[in-house]
């Protein structure tokens, strides 16, 4: 709205000479204005106005003309700041304040909108310059950032301090850094999905606390794939126990636990080894089977030993002992008992050695009683 024009009552001569008497035109019920002054260079004008309601007011001050610059004051205590409008011209249409420092306290809500200009502005709505610290702080209330994007970036260091930090995204959340460190009492990490560690790092998990434990717990499957080699070492004991109940990794389950290898197999403790179980032994092999000891080899059953083989069983010694509280059995198409010295068949009560042929041969001497 342009202001309006209004003539002095006494015309000014020396501008220019009158050739006619001034007019005016009187609106019933229209808004009145009284004009408090007008510049006659750049026509600039202060006036007031009131509405017909005798209430609502306003003091104007306009510009120059054609700048629709103007301050309004109401008879509500507002203020209103208006520019003109943005041109191609540099600077239209600006705001613009310069002061050695500024101190504002608003008792009542603030609501602050920026809008950006044409593509000389970059899309920027609001820049912001400050040569120093910049604080902000918000007592007892919630400070908050609301963007499409966000970007932070610091040329030194970046700080996020508070009692408690949260930090949350509906997609994905991305961490990128040469070296992470993080240190904590406690860490505890909640995954719904797949966890994936991707890439060649090199990782070592330290602990010197004794009461350290690490626990994996999973009602699924674990896989461990290893192109290099694999060493597990405990000061303690190691434990390993199968159920062989249900599960989908491994393919063979007539056992519940296997140990193999496509070369050599070991397993021996300095002290002892044991081979227990509660139910039957077995030892196969495809090719040959050999229990050999520096000290004594004993083959010990409480209700029942059996050493069989389709083939061939020797069983090569200084001194063989087979001894049995009940029955002692050798049983097989052949069966040999060879000894360089003595060989001996000896019963508490009795002793039987029963084939369709049996052969005693002594080098020196047969013993019959």
């Amino acid at each position: 709205m342009s202001f309006p024009y209004f003539p002095k009552k006494e015309p000014i001569k020396s501008i220019f000479k009158q050739t006619s008497e001034d007019e005016d035109q009187k609106l019933e019920g229209s808004p009145e204005f009284t004009v408090l002054m007008k510049g006659y260079r750049t026509r600039s004008c202060i006036y007031e106005r009131i509405l017909p309601d005798n209430v609502s007011s306003a003091l104007r001050i306009n510009g120059p003309r054609g700048s629709n610059a103007c301050m309004i004051y109401d008879q509500l205590g507002t203020i209103k700041i208006k520019t003109g409008i943005k041109t191609k011209q540099a600077g239209s249409g600006l705001f613009g304040l310069k002061t050695s420092g500024q101190q504002q306290l608003h008792h009542g809500r603030s609501n602050i909108q920026y809008n950006a200009g044409g593509k000389e502005d970059e899309g920027q709505a609001l820049n912001v310059l400050a040569y120093g610290d910049v604080v902000e702080e918000s007592v007892g209330g919630t400070r908050y950032i609301k963007a499409t994007k966000i970007l932070i970036r610091a040329t030194e260091t970046l700080v996020l301090r508070g009692n408690e930090v949260n930090v949350e995204a509906q997609g994905n959340f991305s961490v990128a850094a040469g070296q992470i460190v993080t240190a904590s009492v406690n860490e505890k990490e909640i995954i719904t999905g797949q966890k994936m560690i991707f890439g060649a790092p090199e990782e070592t998990t330290m602990k010197f606390d004794p009461r350290a434990q690490y626990n994996i717990i999973s009602p699924g499957n674990i896989n461990h794939k290893i192109l290099g080699d694999y060493k597990l070492k405990s000061f303690g004991c190691i434990s390993l126990f199968a159920l062989g109940g249900f599960g989908t990794l491994v393919k063979n389950r007539s056992v519940g636990m296997s140990i193999s290898t496509r070369t050599k197999f070991a397993a021996g403790g300095t002290a002892e080894s044991r081979l227990v179980s509660s139910g039957k032994v077995i030892v196969n092999s495809v090719v040959n089977t050999e229990i050999g000891s520096n000290g004594s080899v004993d083959v010990i059953g409480d209700v029942e030993t059996f050493i069989g083989s389709s083939g061939q069983v020797e069983i090569d010694a200084t001194k063989v002992d087979i001894n049995s509280d009940t029955t002692a059995t050798l049983k097989g198409t052949t069966v040999d008992i060879e000894a360089d010295t003595t060989a001996k068949l000896k019963g508490g009560a009795t002793a039987t050695v029963e084939a369709p042929q049996v052969y005693i041969k002594g080098s020196n001497a047969i013993y019959l009683n």
